[in-house]
């Protein structure tokens, strides 16, 4: 670590020296502006400070900034996660830690974090514990000609993708947003280590201009001294590096559990999507859990409409068949503290294993530090959670690892009101599930509105990471399709790596994941019949393996066998709207 007094704004670059962050720290516009191998990616972007509106003046008073000191160090961090892309990560970056004086008498640190994978840029009030009353904004400049796909902002962030370019957006999006600036060059904006000291942010865009901004909501904050506000996160690369990416968690530290032993993620039986009223039935959840423990799924979960007098009984007879147990409820259930207590602790004695905590349908600074809080108990009781209408995952599974997942998508369920289009499907990879467990409920072969085929849903299973995999068909659909049901036995929802094979958002996406020595490859199109190109390279050696893939109307399998080495690259011919998996076993 050095720390010497400020001269100019020498540059932030990351350990390999591929991307630079240009930074200037003066006067009452500040900017940022980010390069790839010689070539800007990020036009100088200005964040700014203001004083809420005067009201002599009745605007907003600018704060003038000078740095006057900076403190530099390399970070080397190994950190291992129960769930995500891959368990075991490597973070290596450079870090510069401005200090600065404020016009308004304060201090500020201005952190920025440059990594093989991207950058990230934080500030820090060392004295504030007032409330905040500061409103901070930072834009990103693109080049004019980028392609964005953006999400418009609902609490929920239960909404379409939908593909514009940067001057013609208009209106609040949620995180994260992806951009296409070059044809090689990516980058995804999102936020990472949001807490109860803060709230989450969201996108917004003007048309005919080229920024895009990190904003939240216009209320105040309650802070305590050393304040921070969550790191803004700028993932760029190729598509290989964004879809692999690993930075979110990676800025997270603190884990708040020691013994992780008793967490353990796993896939879902779950009766609501096909069978709502099945819920309200002991029997029929009876038969989920008799089917998990047949494929060798892990849980079950009990959806809203199960009652207290028959759940232990359940819970004892799932524990029978080595499956454990989830239980729907609402966040207000669990809002008062003394009855957030009696609850978890009754559910923690009859067994259960985890709760899906559902309608958070809220992102400023109280509903957070309700996650906050709720965290800790569960902890405590060592109950699993899965968060539905939820925030975007920030990277609290790297502090909270009993969080395995996470909704926070426009994922199957909607069939029940709507449809969801394919293109949809094949952007997620590169945005949603980028930044965190992603709780789509997939394979959902019955559903009624469906415009994919049996391929496509099956490959789902793959393509989406969630800790917890909820598969939302009916265990009577699953046991009519056998080569579905043999495979769904073999995937996990645990992933020692991740590789990113081939796709363009809206168009498709090929993801190869392995589990121990075993690889499962998935992929997935939207539009016309397309051949897809699968090199065999992340294999070590010549295996046999199974192809599963579309039959001639789309709505049945076929099955196949096939042996394959390192060298080969299989071309597989796959229908509109299709998909295939492959499986390769040790």
């Amino acid at each position: 670590m050095s720390l010497h007094p400020f001269e100019g704004m020498p540059a932030v670059e990351s350990p390999g020296t591929d991307i630079t962050v240009d930074l200037s720290l003066r006067g009452t516009v500040q900017t940022l502006a980010v390069s790839k191998d010689g070539r800007q990616l990020i036009k100088p972007s200005p964040l700014r400070l203001t004083d809420p509106v005067s009201e002599e003046t009745g605007a907003d008073e600018a704060i003038s900034i000078i740095a006057v000191g900076r403190t530099d160090r390399r970070i080397r961090r190994e950190f291992s996660t129960i769930t995500g892309k891959r368990r075991d990560h490597t973070y290596r970056a450079t870090e510069s830690v401005f200090s600065c004086d404020l016009s308004n008498g304060q201090r500020l640190e201005f952190h920025v974090r440059v990594s093989a994978d991207g950058v990230a840029f934080r500030l820090r009030f060392p004295d504030t514990s007032v409330l905040l009353t500061f409103q901070e904004e930072a834009s990103i400049r693109f080049p004019r000609r980028t392609i964005a796909w953006l999400s418009p902002y609902a609490a929920g962030h239960e909404t379409s993708i939908h593909g514009t370019t940067v001057f013609d957006a208009d209106g609040t999006f949620s995180m994260p947003g992806l951009f296409k600036i070059y044809d090689d060059q990516w980058v995804l904006l999102t936020e990472a280590d949001v807490d109860g000291s803060f709230m989450p942010s969201q996108l917004g865009a003007d048309p005919q201009d080229d920024r895009i901004h990190f904003q939240h909501p216009e209320l105040p904050v309650r802070t305590t001294s050393g304040f921070e506000i969550p790191w803004r996160v700028i993932v760029l690369g190729a598509l290989e590096t964004v879809v692999e990416s690993d930075l979110v968690p990676a800025l997270v530290e603190d884990p708040q559990i020691a013994d992780t032993d008793w967490i353990e993620p796993g896939r879902v039986a779950w009766s609501w999507w096909s069978e709502w009223d099945s819920t309200a039935d002991p029997e029929r959840q009876k038969d989920y859990v008799d089917y998990a423990s047949d494929r060798g799924w892990e849980y079950v979960l009990v959806d809203e409409g199960w009652e207290p007098e028959w759940i232990p009984e359940l819970v004892e007879y799932a524990a029978e068949r080595d499956v454990g147990v989830f239980l729907w409820t609402h966040w207000t259930d669990l809002y008062d503290p003394e009855e957030r207590e009696r609850k978890l602790s009754r559910w923690s004695r009859w067994g259960v294993d985890g709760i899906k905590v559902d309608v958070m349908d809220e992102n400023e600074q109280g509903r957070m530090q309700f996650y906050d809080q709720l965290l800790e108990v569960t902890a405590e009781y060592e109950l699993l959670v899965n968060f539905h209408s939820s925030l975007l995952p920030t990277g609290m599974k790297t502090r909270w690892p009993h969080v395995l997942t996470y909704e926070a998508v426009k994922g199957a369920e909607h069939y029940d009101w709507a449809t969801l289009m394919p293109t949809h499907n094949t952007v997620l990879p590169y945005m949603r599930n980028v930044v965190g467990p992603m709780d789509y409920t997939p394979v959902t072969f019955s559903a009624e509105n469906r415009h994919t085929t049996v391929g496509h849903e099956l490959a789902l299973s793959v393509v989406y990471e969630s800790g917890l995999q909820h598969f939302a068909d009916s265990i009577d659909e699953y046991a009519a399709r056998p080569h579905a049901e043999w495979f769904l036995e073999r995937v996990p929802a645990v992933w020692d790596e991740t590789r990113f094979i081939d796709g363009q958002p809206g168009s498709g996406a090929t993801l190869a994941r392995r589990s121990g020595t075993e690889w499962f490859v998935g992929s997935i199109t939207a539009g016309g019949e397309q051949t897809v190109d699968v090199p065999l390279s992340f294999l070590s050696d010549s295996r046999t393996g199974t192809i599963l893939r579309d039959d001639d109307t789309g709505e049945e399998l076929r099955r196949e066998s096939l042996t394959v080495d390192p060298t080969d690259e299989l071309s597989i011919s796959v229908q509109s709207n299709g998909g295939f998996c492959l499986y390769f076993p040790a």
